[in-house]
């Protein structure tokens, strides 16, 4: 299973701030998919369905599912999917598997209901000092608080957040699996980061909800002088980055 948002306050949160983040990596998605005209097509962890749309809107058949009731979709989640062996010709999950319990189960399961020579795409953020968490650090820092401690998996069920890490692990589903980094320029309002982090969303969202209203209202200052190098025509603009993998299914389309 993957853990959920929290609440209907999270996933609306999430709807309007973070989604609109993620949703940058759909065009390199849509195009590691492709062709998708009449393809049956699993979107795992659909959020708010943004993803899922654009799927339809170029064609494939779509089923959107999310482990979180709140979210848009059936509520199942990885690695329990109700469906057949084989049953879709390509399977995606953007943003997906770095949340999950088990990321290695849930890449298998993904695996297991991909049709012969399907494929299974998948991004992921990078560890390491992107613009994001780079800018959110300088926030940290000038207030001087200190990270919230992260919630590691064990070592056997953790994978490394690195385009060699997407590789394997997709590999290790008895995938045929590749993986490079994908990167876009994110454009959305000044407040869309800060919004997402005081509704407790990802790692900031867990330190932001830490501190006291004190503290909160500092970080939300540091935050508003940190951003204005990255106003651009009276929007955010930065560059995000992420990593995209692709594993294709052992046989021939059809099979």
């Amino acid at each position: 299973m993957s853990r959920g948002w929290g609440g209907q306050g999270q996933a609306a949160a999430y709807a309007a701030t973070c989604a609109r983040l993620c949703a940058g990596a759909h065009p390199a998605l849509l195009s590691a998919l492709r062709p998708l005209t009449g393809r049956r097509v699993l979107d795992v962890g659909a959020g708010d369905g943004r993803l899922a749309r654009a799927l339809r809107g170029a064609g494939a058949h779509v089923v959107a599912v999310d482990p979180d009731p709140d979210m848009a979709g059936l509520t199942v989640g990885l690695p329990e999917l109700p469906f057949e062996d084989g049953a879709f010709d390509l399977v995606v999950a953007a943003f997906v598997v770095n949340h999950l319990d088990d990321p290695r189960a849930g890449v298998a399961e993904m695996a297991r209901v991909t049709a012969p020579g399907g494929r299974v795409v998948a991004t992921i953020w990078p560890s390491g000092a992107t613009a994001q968490s780079q800018m959110w650090q300088r926030v940290l820092d000038s207030v001087g608080v200190a990270p919230a401690p992260g919630v590691r998996l064990p070592q056997h069920l953790d994978f490394a957040r690195t385009v060699e890490g997407l590789q394997e692990l997709l590999a290790g589903a008895g995938l045929d699996a590749e993986a490079h980094p994908i990167a876009w320029t994110h454009r959305g309002p000044v407040d869309e980061l800060w919004d997402g982090a005081a509704a407790g969303i990802g790692g900031i969202g867990a330190t932001v909800a830490a501190q006291p209203v004190e503290v909160r209202e500092r970080l939300r200052a540091a935050y508003e002088q940190e951003v204005r190098a990255l106003v651009v025509d009276g929007e955010l603009c930065f560059s995000a980055e992420a990593v995209l993998g692709v594993g294709v299914a052992p046989g021939r389309m059809g099979e």
